[in-house]
């Protein structure tokens, strides 16, 4: 760990006989929190190691410096010798202020991945799932055996251009005995999706990354890693229904009630699936008609503000039920309940059981397929066709700030800026420059006598 850390002040004899004696340390940052000093006096220096995390701290005297006599790794040392022992003073104190025992050995980024996938679970990360999945998918298998220390920028763009060439899985299962398919190629809006899911995952472990330097488990170059993203990779205008398209897939939906009463909280509110599915009934607050979402995607709860239709359909929902019970239950089939070896009459809704529902919605209201993300897309386009401010629509969504609103619909912000616009009555300036007036005459000149 330290060999990589250079002083010029420090790391030779001559350089250190610049300094001045005296009591004052001169501190050469190792990492954050973690530093190794020098103080040299009257008959050679001396090292001193400094471990300093929120209201931790320590210092240590490591043995003297190899000013006047040569290093012999006991009691006096060199400045990579001083480094050395300073690591092992950073791992005791590391220790001492978190009660826990740092690993041995090289830190590989497989380490980084999974100490970074324990501070998530800790503190129930919405994401937390699909960071598992895309660290287990995408970069444990090429980077996982490779030491942060020696992660390079070659190498981690090397395997980011193959990551973004690599065509998505295909969901058909191969027949038994069966030559795979060839790959197919890629069209540009599908070249674009693997572009967006790389920086997704270049993100994702780059995170991992700096939290193992910000929790001193290594030191390393974070400008290594530091990548810029794939650009226009995330342009793709988002799909949505128009309000006369939203009637007629919820009049498709008649046939499930359950499904319907689900589509139609999700055109109310703009919710995420996975925030539907885990409301309750005591989440409705009929005073302030409003959905309290407990858990988002940002971590962060929320209010959902309801309009007079929106509050009619949950008071329905709500009516004479439990507090505790499921919102927006589902009805299991028998196939579920001989799983499940007890009947139960509802569950909550997840991305599996709404995908045949969704698209036998699709085909009867004769639109093109479509996932039940598009719904929250068609709730947001509704709100700003009408008029509605990009902030409030920002909140009502759970953004914290309208970023994602501009890329994904600042189009749509245009065409109704342009409606407005186009709709202000005339001031009649065209008709007025159309208006003819008497010419101007000339006033005949007035001549100087002689």
């Amino acid at each position: 760990m330290a060999r990589t850390t250079r002083s010029k002040k420090l790391d030779s004899r001559t350089a250190r006989r610049a300094i001045p004696q005296g009591k004052t340390t001169h501190w050469q940052p190792i990492s954050r929190g973690r530093s190794l000093g020098y103080r040299r006096g009257r008959r050679g220096g001396t090292w001193v190691a400094r471990f300093d995390a929120e209201n931790f701290r320590r210092e240590e005297k490591l043995g003297e410096a190899d000013d006047v006599l040569d290093s012999d790794g006991l009691q006096i040392f060199s400045y990579e010798q001083a480094l050395q022992k300073a690591s092992k003073f950073f791992l005791s104190a590391l220790t001492e202020a978190t009660g826990e025992t740092p690993r041995g050995g090289p830190y590989s980024v497989h380490t980084a991945v999974q100490d970074y996938l324990k501070s998530l679970a800790s503190r129930s990360a919405p994401d937390y799932q699909g960071a598992v999945y895309d660290f287990d998918r995408n970069v444990l298998p090429q980077l996982g055996a490779i030491e942060v220390t020696r992660l390079t920028r070659p190498r981690i763009e090397s395997w980011r251009a193959k990551l973004a060439e690599r065509p998505r899985l295909s969901m058909k299962k191969p027949k038994k005995d069966a030559p795979a398919d060839p790959p197919k190629a890629m069209n540009e809006d599908q070249k674009r999706q693997r572009r967006a899911t790389t920086n997704r995952t270049v993100r994702r472990l780059v995170a991992a990354l700096n939290y193992a330097l910000a929790t001193g488990k290594v030191n390393a170059n974070p400008m290594n890693w530091k990548l810029a993203a794939f650009e226009n990779a995330e342009v793709a205008r988002a799909e949505f229904l128009t309000e006369s398209q939203q009637r007629e897939f919820v009049a498709a939906c008649s046939a499930e009630p359950d499904f319907q009463n689900l589509v139609l909280a999700g055109l109310h509110t703009g919710c995420r699936l996975g925030e539907l599915a885990r409301l309750r009934v005591k989440d409705f607050v009929a005073s302030s008609t409003t959905i309290y979402v407990e858990q988002s995607k940002s971590g962060k709860p929320r209010h959902v503000f309801l309009d007079d239709q929106a509050a009619q359909f949950c008071n329905r929902l709500a009516n004479n039920r439990g507090p505790d019970e499921l919102l927006l239950p589902r009805s299991t089939t028998s196939k579920e309940n001989a799983s499940r070896k007890t009947h139960t009459d509802g569950v909550s809704w997840d991305k599996n059981s709404v995908k045949l529902p969704m698209r036998r919605a699709c085909r009867k209201a004769k639109i093109q397929r479509l996932g039940f993300h598009q719904l929250r897309h068609s709730f947001s386009t509704r709100l700003l066709t009408r008029g509605v401010p990009m902030k409030i629509v920002a909140q009502q969504l759970g953004h914290t700030s309208v970023r994602m609103l501009e890329k994904h619909y600042g189009h749509l912000v245009d065409e109704h800026l342009q409606q407005v616009i186009s709709a202000l009555p005339s001031v009649g300036l065209n008709e007025a420059a159309k208006v003819k007036h008497a010419k101007v005459l000339a006033l005949p000149s007035r001549k100087r006598s002689a």
